[in-house]
């Protein structure tokens, strides 16, 4: 017996659509790694963000994506890593994991979207900021983004949702 006659016809309707949906995703995925936003087989908002990033802070892309603590270099040579969550809103608490903070980088870059990956805000923060207010945990070192953390002068706010939606 062939999968298909174990299928009935409404489920195979919902089958072939979900096909359609994901010939359009390999389809997009394809056009978006020749467009050199895409570059590698992850998910699509860590390569977005750090293509986004390169674009808005002027930095080339590091070729190697073995160097894990750097995604990107500025033209002075300081290091970039970049860090991404989709969010409801700012207010929403959430962690950027870095595997350790004994890699050095002079600047963490969070990126926030929203689900339809819009940027709600783009921060820069000085490596020292970072070691200062993340925590060690048993497996990584994490940059928890809360209501204290938003409020720190030292960090840079390159976009912030107030600017996007004319706040």
């Amino acid at each position: 017996m062939k999968s298909r006659e174990l299928i009935n016809g409404e489920k195979q309707k919902v089958l072939a659509i979900a096909r359609h949906f994901l010939q359009c995703y390999l389809s997009s995925r394809d056009g978006l790694k020749e467009l050199q936003i895409l570059r590698s087989e992850r998910l699509l908002q860590g390569d977005y963000a750090e293509w986004l990033v390169a674009q808005v802070l002027d930095l080339k892309l590091e070729q190697s994506q073995t160097e894990k603590a750097i995604d990107a270099r500025d033209e002075r040579g300081r290091t970039y890593q970049i860090k991404s969550r989709i969010v409801k809103n700012l207010t929403q608490n959430t962690s950027f994991d870095l595997r350790t903070i004994d890699d050095r980088f002079d600047f963490l870059v969070p990126v926030f979207f929203n689900k339809s990956f819009e940027v709600l805000a783009m921060l820069k923060v000085p490596y020292e900021v970072v070691r200062e207010l993340g925590y060690q945990t048993s497996s990584t070192f994490r940059f928890r983004w809360n209501s204290k953390v938003a409020t720190d002068e030292r960090i840079e706010k390159i976009i912030w949702e107030d600017e996007i939606s004319g706040c």
